[in-house]
């Protein structure tokens, strides 16, 4: 039986959220759209919870990508692809290098959008579970194509996979970063969190068995 091993990306895998590298990088196909980015960025850094965040964040790639098909975005992903590239955490990529090497299947499940996402880790054997964006035509019409990919949607979508692949899950490790990933790490034999203090005493209440990394590696 095959066993999967799951990972966040922004904060987890990458040392700091990369939305905003996206979206200075769909930007530049379109700069005259600055000033409604703007309203969109502000809706999200004022949102009270991280939903309402999540919410806005999706609202301006949104705006961003309407009206552009996937070739017309090859440009601005290779741009923020070769940013992101600075910000992966060496430790969390060798335990991907292990995982693969022990025989998981690796998942990265993901509340960024899986076209970006894919996009960056694309040289490596690994599934993107993202937030999907609706197209037709293959032309991006800015509007989501089912719900974000966040909290206890990532186990759905783990879930779904599994059940589209006809595979059993037995999740042997599991990262994240946020609270929001507690569910998804729930399912792992071994759950591992990256964070200061603060991540540490919601977690160690819910799992006492969680182990924390440091957020330097």
């Amino acid at each position: 039986m095959s066993s999967q091993a799951l990972y966040d990306f922004d904060g987890t895998i990458t040392r700091k959220d990369t939305t905003i590298l996206l979206l200075v990088a769909l930007l530049k196909l379109r700069p005259w759209r600055f000033f409604g980015l703007i309203w969109f960025l502000f809706r999200m850094f004022v949102a009270r919870d991280s939903v309402s965040k999540q919410g806005y964040k999706n609202k301006a790639i949104g705006y961003l990508i309407k009206d552009l098909s996937g070739m017309r975005l090859s440009g601005a992903l290779k741009d923020f692809r070769n940013k992101v590239k600075f910000q992966y955490r060496p430790s969390v990529l060798t335990s991907i290098d292990l995982a693969i090497q022990d025989g998981c299947t690796v998942l990265i499940v993901t509340a960024s959008p899986s076209f970006a996402i894919s996009d960056c880790v694309s040289d490596l054997p690994v599934i993107v579970l993202g937030t999907e964006f609706e197209k037709k035509e293959n032309i991006y019409t800015g509007l989501l194509k089912s719900k974000n990919c966040y909290g206890q949607e990532k186990v759905n979508r783990i879930n779904e996979w599994a059940s589209s692949n006809k595979t059993t899950l037995s999740v042997q490790s599991a990262w994240g970063d946020h609270f929001s990933d507690f569910d998804m790490l729930s399912l792992a034999e071994k759950r591992y969190w990256i964070g200061g203090k603060k991540l540490q005493k919601l977690i160690i209440d819910c799992d006492p068995d969680a182990n924390f990394m440091h957020t330097d590696q």
